[in-house]
This record gives C-alpha cells, structure tokens and sequence, in this order.
C-alpha cells in the first residue's frame, strides 16, 4: 500500500516507521524544516505507564478557580471568542468526575504498556545491527512526590487498579523517596514531602532526539520525508481520499494518517470532519546537570511533583523540568513570568541546583489535548481510508510507539496487538 502520514512529530514518526518495517511505501509530510520540532521537541522526558491518568478531575474545577489570575499557576484559562475553545472546555468540564478519569486510566495504560514493549523491539533492532539510536534513555524509574496523606492516599489507590492490569508500583515514606532518589535530601530535610509512588520499570529520554534518529532510521528504509511542505487541500473521489495537495505537489496514496498534533483539527475540517482536540500550552526548563565545581547535584531518577504540576527528568547531562498547562488558543510567545514559575518549582523541589539556573533554556510548546484524556487513533469520518493518530496531550511519548503500532495492525489487516475500539472518536456523543 501507498501510505500518506501528515505530521513529524513522535506520533507521526513512529507511525511513518511501522508501516515502512511492514514494506508499505510511506510518505511522510511535515510543514517544519524537521522532525520533532513541535510538541516533542523538549517535553518533560518521562516515559511513564504509571502517569497516564487524564488531566480532567473532580479537583480541576476548583483548582482552575483558586489559580485565577496566578501567573504561576499550574492550569490556567484563558478565554476566547473561540467557539472551538469553548466546546472544547464544556467537554472537558464534562468529563470532570472521578468516574470519568477512571474510565480513561485502563485504556491509556494499555497504550503505554504496548509502548513499552515496542520501544525495546525497535531499540533491540538498531543496536543488534550496529546503529543504536542514542537519546539519553534512563531505565530508573519515576517517583511521583506527594506533599499530603490525602493525594498519597488516592494514588495509591489508582496504583491498585494499574497493579491489577500489570503495572507495579511501591507506595514509599518520605525517607524511602531519599533512598530512591538522594537528590531529595534537601527537600525532605525543609519539610513537606509525605511520602512517594515509585515505578521502577518505568523511565525516560528526549523525546526529540528520538524521533529525529528514527526519522532518520525510516528515511533509510524508504520513507519519503516531506519537510517544509505545508498542506493546502485534499483530493477525494468518492467516499476515498486520492490526495494531499501541497504548494506544487500532490502525493497520492491508499491510506492517509493525520498526526499533526495540533494542527489535526484544522486539516481535520477541511475533510468535513470536527475532532475533539485542543491545544494546551505548556512550558519547559533546561539547565546543566554537573555544578560549577563539576559535583553532581541532579537526581537520576525521573521525578512528578504532583502539588506543583512539574516533571524533572535527566537527560544526559542536562535536567529538564516541565509543567503548567494553559488553554488559551494557538499562541506560543514564551511568558517568562510562567516559564520562570516553572524553574522555580525545580528549584524549590532541588535547590541544590540554584547555580544551574543562570544556564538556564526555556521553551514553550503546545500539546493536542483530546477532552476526555485519551487519544484517538483509528479510521474516522466520511472517508474510509482517512485515519487519525492524534489527541494525545501530555503523553505523547509515553503512548507514541504503542499508538503507532496498533494502527499500523489495523491498517494492514495485521492481528491485533490491542484493540482500537477504546480509542475511537465514536466514543464522542457528539462532534
């Protein structure tokens, strides 16, 4: 088959790949000069199948409340004359009970399972034929920091339902997170950390070097890498799709996969199609891992600081903290009132790391939220070979791989390694 995937990011990507390693012709169309240059181009790190519950909660709204006009806030609201944003947000609020995130956590978990065991397969297979892909991996874990008896406590119970679907993950004191990671010495000896929940198979990397390697990687196998083009139209001939018209080009093919991050609901509605999925902005800090003296001072296993909404992952010789989530349009300019509040956050969680901060590298990028949590991924709207990869928020690293690889099944009429019907927009009631 003649396979036409939109978007270079790691949804895109790993999606160009999966059908290349099955021998299908790909073409694969990005409007930046490169890949990964958006959502994963300095994304918090984590590879974490134990951080996949949605963003929606029965807390959100109160929360969102209290952090009005906050310009540290970990979420923030910023509305639009915007019809788009604001079904968008009636859906989310909708989806704001605790029966509802459940719902979510067993499907995106399955995901990241899948992810997981993908991730290994396609590392395995470049390093056993003397190309491994490089991208500051650590195979640590993530230890999630709680800062009070009472989200320790729901956490844990969230842990019992992963542990039953086979994710397993300790619940640690205050003094055990310290034996996890001793970086948190200086935290615990101010006060305020409860206890952890650790899972040791769990890990991270830079999301961004990744899929450049891989990019790279599918090109060698016979990809078609499209940069720089963006795309003006659709062709279509009955219920199918023909082709995607750029500035000057037109690629034909049998399937075609929107993985545009986001950038898929637009490309979406010139196909008459309207999906759930809204940009929200967050924000990223980069510093050195070594202290001026060339001490190491930066934590080795990845971190969630659930009170102050941030991630810290090392990468190499680097730490990079993310957080905040904004909903506020399509808008990038980096705010340095927000971008600073998020080094703040790491440096009130390591302070030992104050001299770093000078060296510091901010980013701003914005993630394509789906309003329950969940990515869809499967075939969608009017044109039977149009499929969508996209919707992923947050956990576009952690899903990526697993997403790619059971679309890819169902595409080729390959057996299934998870079944797409959780992940489907007909589990929208309306669009």
């Amino acid at each position: 088959m003649k396979i036409v995937v939109i978007g270079a990011g790691i949804i895109g990507v790993t999606t160009a790949y999966e059908f290349a390693e099955r021998g299908h012709q790909v073409t694969l169309i990005e409007r930046r000069e490169g890949a990964g240059l958006e959502t994963s181009f300095a994304n918090g790190g984590q590879l974490g199948a134990g951080e996949v519950a949605p963003w929606a909660g029965p807390e959100v709204p109160g929360q969102a409340l209290r952090w009005m006009g906050r310009a540290d806030a970990p979420f923030r609201l910023r509305l639009k004359p915007d019809p788009e944003q604001w079904i968008w947000l009636l859906r989310f609020l909708m989806r704001c009970r605790a029966s509802a995130r459940a719902e979510r956590v067993l499907p995106n978990l399955a995901l990241a399972l899948l992810t997981r065991a993908r991730m290994e397969e396609i590392t395995a297979k470049f390093a056993s034929a003397g190309d491994p892909i490089l991208f500051d991996e650590r195979r640590d874990g993530i230890l999630q920091i709680f800062h009070t008896a009472h989200s320790l406590e729901g956490a844990a119970k969230e842990a019992e339902v992963m542990r039953r679907a086979g994710l397993e993950q300790r619940v640690l004191t205050a003094a055990e997170c310290v034996d996890v990671e001793p970086a948190l010495a200086p935290a615990l000896q101010k006060g305020g950390i409860v206890g952890g929940l650790y899972c040791e198979s769990d890990g991270s990397g830079d999301a961004h070097v990744f899929t450049r390697e891989l990019a790279a990687r599918a090109e060698k196998m016979g990809v078609r890498f499209v940069a720089g083009a963006d795309v003006e139209s659709f062709e279509t001939e009955g219920g199918k799709i023909t082709g995607v018209r750029t500035k000057g080009w037109l690629f034909g093919g049998d399937a075609f996969v929107l993985a545009a991050g986001v950038g898929t609901a637009k490309l979406a509605r010139q196909l008459g199609l309207r999906i759930p999925v809204y940009p929200l902005k967050g924000y990223s800090v980069t510093v050195p891992a070594m202290g001026p003296a060339g001490e190491g001072l930066a934590p080795k296993v990845s971190m969630t600081d659930e009170a102050r909404k941030i991630v810290v992952s090392r990468l190499g010789e680097r730490v990079r903290v993310a957080g905040t989530a904004e909903v506020s349009g399509y808008d990038t300019t980096l705010e340095m009132p927000r971008a600073r509040s998020v080094l703040a956050g790491l440096l009130d969680l390591l302070p030992q790391l104050g001299a770093q901060a000078e060296q510091a590298e901010f980013w701003t990028g914005l993630r394509p939220m789906s309003s329950d949590g969940s990515p869809i991924i499967g075939q969608a709207g009017r044109f039977s070979n149009l499929y969508l990869n996209t919707g992923h928020g947050s956990l576009g690293w952690t899903l990526a791989a697993g997403s790619a690889t059971a679309l890819a099944d169902a595409i080729c009429g390959a057996p299934p390694r998870l079944e797409l019907s959780p992940y489907s927009i007909n589990r929208f009631s309306f669009i």
